[in-house]
């Protein structure tokens, strides 16, 4: 992941990072300003009191491994159990997207920025102008750093979620499922959801082939060496000698 935002932040975006608990964000914009850092963490740090202050009175709502029913509370709390509705696993599979959404919409209101990216552990807000490509980290499988995503003009949720890397909870063994959707808070959803389903390499064509619909417009699936691709997007691939080959 870190590859790819180093080199599309050369001349692109400028970057600053945010770190608050378990948040941890790299942003890139198109205009920085000085004040921006201080905002976006005074704005994390608002988020995950709101989300603190819910598990006092709903600690289902943190523990549970599906969807809860939430008809009041804070509004990143109410996103995450539609999304978690959506894509039909527990709410907190929902809170990094959520979270890397509130801020990236944050910046483009305040600021008035063209582009902005937000990633938060691997899970990424994106609003671009132009194309922008997107490199999926898979871990120890050889098609690592190899796979990206070309992305159009528009406003994505980009979502990585992987059985073999990171702290998160999954019952799936795939090295990377990558989902795109509008909004980083479904996506990630979803991105939990699906890792959960591959347990072997015949699970990615099944779930392939139901896996796009009215909230997942791509997805990108690795395990160990098979990669599983579906959905409207371009697929980038990198050679060892870093030349890329479109799909």
């Amino acid at each position: 992941m870190k590859k790819f935002y180093r080199e599309c932040s050369e001349g692109r975006f400028q970057s600053f990072t945010v770190q608050y608990r378990e948040t941890d964000l790299w942003i890139g914009v198109d205009r920085f300003d000085s004040t921006m850092p201080d905002m976006v963490l005074e704005l994390v740090e608002k988020l995950h009191c709101e989300l603190y202050e819910l598990a006092k009175v709903a600690p289902q709502f943190f523990s549970s491994l599906e969807p809860v029913q939430l008809f009041e509370g804070p509004k990143i709390a109410l996103k995450m159990a539609q999304a978690a509705n959506r894509a039909n696993v527990g709410p907190t599979a929902a809170v990094a997207g959520a979270i890397a959404d509130e801020v990236g919409q944050l910046l483009l209101k305040e600021f008035k920025c063209n582009e902005v990216v937000v990633e938060n552990g691997g899970d990424i807000f994106i609003n671009c102008e132009r194309p922008i490509t997107s490199l999926i980290y898979a871990g120890n499988s050889p098609l690592s750093n190899k796979i990206a995503l070309k992305l159009p003009s528009g406003t994505w949720g980009v979502c990585t979620s992987s059985a073999k890397l990171g702290h998160s909870l999954s019952f799936g063994n795939a090295d990377a499922v990558t989902v795109v959707c509008r909004n980083a808070t479904i996506a990630d959803a979803f991105a939990t959801a699906y890792c959960n389903m591959v347990k072997n390499k015949n699970d990615v064509e099944d779930l392939l082939r139901t896996a796009i619909n009215e909230d997942v417009l791509g997805v990108v699936v690795i395990f160990e060496d098979m990669l599983g691709v579906r959905g409207q997007f371009e697929i980038v691939l990198l050679d060892g000698d870093g030349d890329e080959t479109h799909r």
